[in-house]
């Protein structure tokens, strides 16, 4: 992606941490990168496609950090470490938490989800059903594995724990406290371990 296209995006994220999705405009995002408002239209030639690309980034991010736990057994293959899978699944949690007013973009965006447009409400539902599903097969499998002991169904607890997540991040934001996430994620791990 071109350079351009990168730093625009950046400012438009982060406005939307400030302001949400319908509050900031094209010129707003234009003298914050130092650019013509023209420049915009260029990479992005409506708002709709603006807030879809940052949330398919935003997505795209988040998948990075989740363990392959369909990848089929070989010989010599370790076997998977779902403490460690999941402490890699926390850390960009923990790193948007280091941020005061900042909180899980998708649940910045769910505030303002019936009035956004339809592209961008696909890519938040995406994000969504992504989450869910993949903490579920990491708990499915966890508990399998016996790495995880926790009571219930892996689907609740995903739910459970992704809900806590999402709470704590805009929580945060309100209070200020800066542990409050960790000490919920402390919580969730505190759970699972049985």
């Amino acid at each position: 992606m071109a350079e351009t296209a990168t730093q625009i995006l950046d400012t438009a994220e982060a406005l939307i941490q400030v302001k949400g999705f319908h509050a900031f405009s094209f010129q707003e995002v234009a003298d914050q990168v130092g650019i013509k408002k023209a420049s915009i239209y260029y990479h992005f030639p409506a708002k709709a496609e603006l807030g879809k690309a940052i949330v398919e980034r935003y997505r795209q991010t988040m998948l990075s950090v989740m363990t392959d736990l369909d990848s089929p057994k070989r010989e010599g293959q370790k076997e998977i470490d779902y403490w460690a899978a999941l402490a890699r699944y926390l850390k960009p949690i923990l790193t948007i938490a280091n941020n005061p007013i900042h909180a899980c973009l998708c649940g910045v965006l769910s505030g303002e989800y019936p009035g956004l447009p339809e592209e961008m409400r696909d890519e938040v539902e995406k994000f969504f059903d992504e989450q869910l599903s993949w903490l579920t097969k990491l708990l499915k499998a966890g508990r399998k594995s016996g790495a995880f002991r926790f009571e219930g169904s892996p689907a609740r607890m995903a739910k459970l724990s992704f809900s806590a997540i999402e709470g704590a991040l805009l929580i945060k934001r309100i209070t200020g406290d800066d542990k409050h996430v960790s000490q919920v994620t402390e919580s969730l791990q505190g759970l699972l371990r049985g």
